[in-house]
């Protein structure tokens, strides 16, 4: 609460000084540009918040080591690299619409989470890496999309400051998307170890028997009865806290696939709004005077009002 309250003075302030100060918010003025900060926004939370789950759930459940989990990211950079390319060739020499990758990158992001969720204990490498192949692909066609669109807008006079903003909402948007999508998992860990424990009692005969099994082995090895009995008890114990970790991963990864499920119709509302506040400052902007067709055009996209308050030219 208090580093949202702290943000929210900071942004008050520079709105006071017209421009003058560290951020330039009169930029928020470009419809392209706002709508654009607001949809880096989301994307920072799935690309940090993919970057950061995958390498975690290789070290936490699958025993990576520090160097593994890198590497098992490093394909994917390289098809992002590949697929902005592609869609810098489809948008420079096709004349594809800036907007048109977008929505692929956003679905190809969707199906690599959701392909992540159904990972397990005994997942490998090769099991995740064609999700991650996709997380590369969708992330290329996704961020050269709204970088064109977000900048497309703006002069030269205030290209660097639109930079700066662009980067400064998509790193805020990543580190509250780790944050969350963290403090989701330590939760569910718990929860799942509480749900699982709870099927897992004294009198059932098949923890009884997993039990029984595994004292018997470990007393084969050497160990005396007594200890193997403990023994026995820890590792069941370390088994559920392990499936409840592989449980708690698969649903931040669905998480992060549903993000954009959630986020497209309050996306979709914030563009009508958007287009609604341009279609206001048209109409004073010309004194309350719109042509015809322009009139007829507000009319149909939600804005009767604008008929009302319209004073047609003799």
């Amino acid at each position: 609460m208090t580093g949202a309250a702290a943000l929210l003075a900071f942004l008050g302030q520079q709105a006071l000084m017209k421009g003058q100060g560290l951020l330039d918010v009169s930029l928020f003025e470009s419809d392209a540009f706002s709508f654009a900060f607001i949809v880096s926004f989301v994307a920072g939370a799935a690309l940090f918040g993919s970057a950061f789950l995958i390498p975690s759930f290789a070290l936490s459940v699958l025993a990576f080591t520090p160097t593994e989990a890198g590497l098992l990211l490093l394909p994917s950079g390289a098809l992002f690299i590949g697929s902005l390319l592609m869609a810098a060739f489809l948008i420079q020499v096709r004349r594809v619409p800036p907007f048109a990758t977008g929505p692929f990158g956003i679905l190809a992001i969707m199906g690599a989470m959701w392909m992540l969720s159904g990972s397990t204990a005994e997942s490998g490498a090769d099991d995740m890496m064609a999700a991650i192949l996709l997380r590369g692909l969708g992330l290329g066609l996704l961020f050269l999309s709204i970088t064109l669109i977000s900048f497309g807008s703006l002069d030269r006079r205030t290209l660097a400051a639109g930079i700066g903003l662009f980067n400064t909402g998509r790193q805020l948007g990543g580190l509250m998307g780790v944050a969350a999508l963290q403090t989701l998992i330590d939760h569910n860990v718990a929860a799942n170890v509480v749900a699982l424990g709870a099927n897992v009692t004294a009198g059932g005969s098949m923890p009884l028997e997993r039990l029984m099994t595994t004292a018997a082995t470990l007393t084969a090895k050497g160990l005396e009865a007594a200890a193997a009995s403990r023994a026995a008890t820890s590792l069941l114990s370390r088994t559920v806290t392990g499936q409840s970790t592989v449980i708690a991963y698969d649903t931040a990864f669905t998480a992060v696939a549903l993000l954009f499920v959630i986020a497209a119709p309050v996306l979709v509302g914030i563009k009508i709004g958007l287009s609604r506040r341009r279609m206001a400052r048209a109409v004073r902007h010309r004194g309350g005077w719109l042509p015809p067709a322009q009139l007829a055009k507000a009319h149909v996209g939600g804005w009767p009002s604008a008929r009302r308050h319209s004073v047609h030219r003799p």
